[in-house]
C-alpha cells in the first residue's frame, strides 16, 4: 500500500476577536480564508459575548496568553500573510507588534477595528494610541471605514475630497498603503479608494439597497490578506476581493433578529470576477 503525501498549501494568520454570534471577526476571516484556498491560522485577542443586535461584553485575553498563541503559529507554519482586526488593549498591540517584527511575514493588512456595528468598544484609548504608533507603521495596506479613518486622520470624513485626505494623512503615519471603504458615505454608487504609491485609485459599485450588514470588514479585508498570500499584487487583490464581497451584497444572508451577513463566500468566489478595468485611476488628485 503506497503511503499519502500531504500536500502544503498556503497559510495566512489573522490576529482577532472572537464572535459568538459567528458574522465577523476570527470567524469570518477564517471563512474568507478557506474560500480562496487558504488554510487559516488564528491568534485570539479577545473574545466577545454577541449576536446580530450587538456586542454585550468583551473581555481581552491576557497579553502572555496572546504572545504563547503568535509563537506556537510562528514556530511551525509560517504566514505568508497577516491580518489583523479586533486588539483590544495597549498590551496587545504591543505583544502583536513586538512578535511582527521578529518575523519576515511578506504582507500585513490591518483592519483598524476600534467600534463593533453595534455595541461596546474593540480598542480601548490607550490601544488606539499603541497601535497608531506600533502597528500602522508596519502595514501593508490599512483598511478602514469613514469613522475609523477619520479617527486615525485626526480630520473629519464625509465628502470624497476629505477621503482622499485622510488617506494620504494615515500613509503619512506609515502604511505603504490604504484600502478606504465606501459604504458609510452616501450617492448612488459606493467609492472605496485605493490609495499606493501617493496615488488614488478607484472601485464604484452601484449602491445596494441591502439591510443593515455585519463582518464587512473583516471579510473584505481578509480577502485581500488571502489573496496577498497567494502572491496576487496588492491592485489584484483588492479588485478581486471586492468583486468577492459586492457577490455577497447583493446574496444577504439573515443569521438572527439584527445585523445580515453577505452571502456565501464559496459562492460568491465562482460567481464573482472583476472587470479588467475594475480599479480606475481617481480622476482628481487630493488637495
Amino acid at each position: 500500500m503506497s503511503a499519502i503525501t500531504a500536500t502544503p498549501v498556503v497559510t495566512a494568520l489573522t490576529i482577532a476577536g472572537s464572535d459568538s454570534s459567528g458574522g465577523a471577526g476570527i470567524q469570518a476571516d477564517l471563512r474568507a480564508f478557506e474560500s480562496l484556498g487558504v488554510h487559516g491560522a488564528s491568534v485570539l485577542t479577545l473574545i466577545t459575548a454577541q449576536g446580530t443586535r450587538g456586542v454585550r461584553k468583551v473581555e481581552p485575553l491576557r497579553a502572555e496568553m496572546v504572545r504563547a498563541q503568535l509563537d506556537a503559529v510562528f514556530e511551525d507554519l509560517p504566514p505568508r500573510a497577516v491580518k489583523t482586526g479586533a486588539l483590544g488593549n495597549a498590551a496587545v498591540v504591543e505583544i502583536v507588534a513586538d512578535a511582527l517584527r521578529t518575523q519576515n511575514v511578506p504582507h500585513l493588512v490591518i483592519d483598524p477595528v476600534i467600534n463593533p456595528t453595534l455595541g461596546r468598544a474593540l480598542l480601548d484609548d490607550s490601544g488606539f494610541t499603541a497601535f497608531v504608533r506600533e502597528l500602522i507603521p508596519m502595514a501593508s495596506l490599512v483598511v478602514p471605514n469613514r469613522d475609523e479613518a477619520s479617527r486615525l486622520a485626526g480630520r473629519q470624513v464625509k465628502t470624497l475630497t476629505q477621503a482622499k485626505s485622510a488617506c494620504k494623512a494615515i500613509a503619512a503615519l506609515g502604511a505603504r498603503a490604504v484600502l478606504l471603504k465606501g459604504g458609510h458615505f452616501t450617492g448612488a454608487e459606493t467609492v472605496d479608494l485605493l490609495y499606493e504609491n501617493n496615488e488614488f485609485s478607484e472601485l464604484r459599485s452601484p449602491r445596494l439597497n441591502v439591510p443593515p450588514m455585519h463582518g464587512l470588514g473583516c471579510t473584505l479585508s481578509a480577502l485581500v490578506a488571502a489573496l496577498l498570500a497567494r502572491d496576487f499584487t496588492l491592485r489584484a487583490a483588492v479588485a478581486r476581493a471586492h468583486a468577492i464581497v459586492h457577490h455577497g451584497l447583493e446574496h444577504p444572508r439573515s443569521i438572527g433578529e439584527g445585523l445580515a451577513l453577505p452571502g456565501w463566500l464559496g459562492a460568491a468566489v465562482t460567481a464573482s470576477e472583476p472587470a479588467p478595468d475594475a480599479l480606475t485611476d481617481a480622476p482628481v488628485a487630493a488637495p
